[in-house]
């Protein structure tokens, strides 16, 4: 056994022992880089599930939804006179528009109206005070802050801005109509003089 070799030793696996303080050193610097570098993997994992997550999410708002009912706004609006704050009563002072269930559909529907297939399962719903599983459009992260009544009562915006010509439609909203995307929100507030802070939207 070579000089060298006996100064190093080795442990009983086979795993060759550091007996100088400089390869010491060097082999805490091994390991020191490999923890560093499986910190690194282990973000990187995150910040990529993270992604995928958000962009699942962000897919399912993209695709049409099928509504439990088929409500006709053009209907309700244009032949029996309904105005969109009779169903959607806090669009105007409100943080959420909100969206109507059995007890404000009971109003008028307590007994079939028509001849319409849809209307007598509204009819159902509302005699078995069965919640209407209404499919959400329009979808925003937890972290952006969007009221209703700071668009329309003070921005002075009317509903079609972002919802588009609802009134004329036959068939349920299955799709947004404006994307609410940052890049798009951010444009509006340039071409309105609406304020593009931060903190507006994001809480």
């Amino acid at each position: 056994m070579r000089k060298g070799d006996y100064a190093r030793g080795h442990h009983g696996d086979g795993e060759r022992a550091c007996s100088t303080p400089a390869e010491a050193e060097g082999e805490t610097c091994r390991r020191d880089a490999g923890a560093v570098r499986w910190g690194v993997i282990a973000v990187l994992a995150l910040a990529i599930a993270a992604l995928v997550v958000t962009g699942l999410l962000w897919a399912a708002t993209q695709r049409a939804l099928a509504q439990p009912i088929a409500f006709n706004h053009r209907l309700h609006v244009k032949e029996v006179g309904s105005g969109c704050l009779d169903c959607h009563p806090h669009a105007a002072d409100g943080v959420r528009a909100t969206i109507p269930n059995v007890e404000t559909c009971a109003a008028c529907h307590g007994e079939p109206q028509g001849h319409s297939h849809e209307e007598a399962r509204l009819v159902e719903y509302v005699k078995k005070k069965e919640p209407i599983l209404w499919r959400e459009v329009y979808w925003l992260p937890e972290h952006v802050y969007f009221s209703h009544r700071r668009h329309t009562r003070l921005g002075g915006l009317t509903c079609a801005t972002c919802h588009g010509e609802v009134t004329e439609q036959v068939r349920p909203i299955t799709q947004p109509f404006r994307r609410p995307t940052m890049e798009g929100c951010i444009g509006c507030h340039r071409e309105t003089g609406a304020r593009n802070d931060c903190v507006a939207c994001h809480r």
